[in-house]
Parts: C-alpha cells; structure tokens; sequence
C-alpha cells in the first residue's frame, strides 16, 4: 500500500487483522460487487453504501491489499479533522484511492472541493475509485452538488446486512484461520448469541483464542458459556 511522504499524514489502516479477500465471506447479494472489484467487470470503480459494521471497510481494504503500494486508503473517520490537501497529497497518482465513509465529509465542507478535484484527477488518469458511505450519493443533501453528481455516477452498491446463517458461516471462517475447532453446535450456539455483525465475530474470536490458547482447552459449549464472551 502507498505510504505517504515525510511531511505528511501517516494513514492508519485502523484494523487488527489484516482484511483481504481470503478472509472475506461471499454471499449471494455481494456477487456482483466482488466481480467488479476483482476485476471480472470493465467498471471497477464502485460507491458502496450501508448500515455500520456489515463490511464496507472490508471490502475497500481488501482491494487496497491487492493493489500493494499502488493503493491509498483514506478513512475519513480518523482523517477528517486533519488538513484534506495534506492528508491527500499524491493520492491521485495512485492505481487506487479508496475513500472510506465519505459522507463524514458533509459536516466538514472543507474537504468536499478537494475530494471533488481528487476524484476528477483519479477519473482522468484511468485509477479506481472506491467510496464507501452510511448512505445513497442521492442522500447526500449537505454534499457539494458536482461532488454528489460525481458519485451518483459509479456504480452503487447496498451492503446487505448479515444473517444467523452468515453469522455462522463466518465464525467457521474465522475459526479455521484463528486455528480454531468448533464443532456444528458450538457454531450454533455462538452463532445465535452473537450480533449480526462481522467485526463483533472477528473481536470474539480473537478473544475466544487467546482464551482457549491461555488455558489449554477445546472450544466447547461448557468453555464458550464460562468465558462470559457472550450474551446468555
């Protein structure tokens, strides 16, 4: 991933483990979005749209991963207080600039003429660019007009929210990365007391690990009810 120059605002990318592809879960309503962001579509630019905490940052990494140093990831949420010509400096030399949660930017409108000039330039120059945001371009009421013009024009994505099932499916995921065995039941079991939300599966492994790794034991029913990790 593009680093910036001395001088500049470093950019974190705000994450414990590092989000890609392999550790993505598909569904059924996101086919058509991986397409286009892998590079199976002639369009590979996107604005991706939805609720917090359903994978919107995920994706937008995971293509940053793939790009390597060729990506900039700005995420608007930590970036937002700091100077935008510092913080975009060089971006739009980049293959890929991917903007996350845009819409932070309606509140502070002195960032809005500076994306607007950024977007034009990575357009121009035949880059992708990838936006995520809590909302549709249209909903964007408090959004520069040619700005807002300009992201009604990619192609729009809604992120879906996850299900019990999916839920599940992405705790086995996660499990078989973390090294963990949980069998159906266990899954089952943390599956319906967990919340519909990736990041929360993610924290609870992570924790559900180090546990199991600190007190030599199997992840059981009996070991994940006596962790307190989760709601009775």
């Amino acid at each position: 991933m593009m680093k910036m120059q001395s001088g500049q605002i470093p950019l974190s990318m705000r994450r414990e483990d590092l989000a890609n592809w392999e550790n993505w879960l598909s569904r059924p309503d996101t086919v058509a979005l991986e397409q286009l962001l892998m590079g199976q579509l002639l369009e590979h630019s996107a604005y991706v749209w939805g609720a917090s905490s359903i994978g919107k940052s995920h994706v937008l990494q995971a293509c940053c991963d793939a790009q390597g140093e060729a990506a900039r990831y700005v995420p608007m949420v930590d970036l937002i207080n700091y100077p935008p010509d510092q913080v975009l400096a060089g971006a739009e030399v980049a293959r890929l600039v991917a903007i996350d949660d845009i819409d932070c930017a309606e509140s502070n409108p002195g960032w809005q003429e500076p994306l607007f000039a950024l977007f034009n330039a990575v357009q121009e120059s035949g880059g992708q660019l990838l936006v995520t945001a809590s909302k549709s371009p249209q909903q964007l009421v408090d959004m520069l007009p040619d700005l807002r013009s300009r992201l009604s024009s990619l192609p729009v994505f809604q992120m879906p929210r996850f299900t019990e099932v999916q839920v599940a499916e992405l705790l086995r995921l996660r499990g078989i990365a973390a090294g963990i065995e949980m069998a159906d039941d266990v899954v089952r079991y943390c599956a319906l007391r967990l919340p519909r939300d990736p990041s929360a599966v993610v924290d609870f492994i992570n924790q559900l690990d180090q546990l199991s790794l600190a007190q030599r034991r199997g992840v059981t029913i009996p070991f994940v009810r006596e962790s307190g990790l989760l709601r009775v």
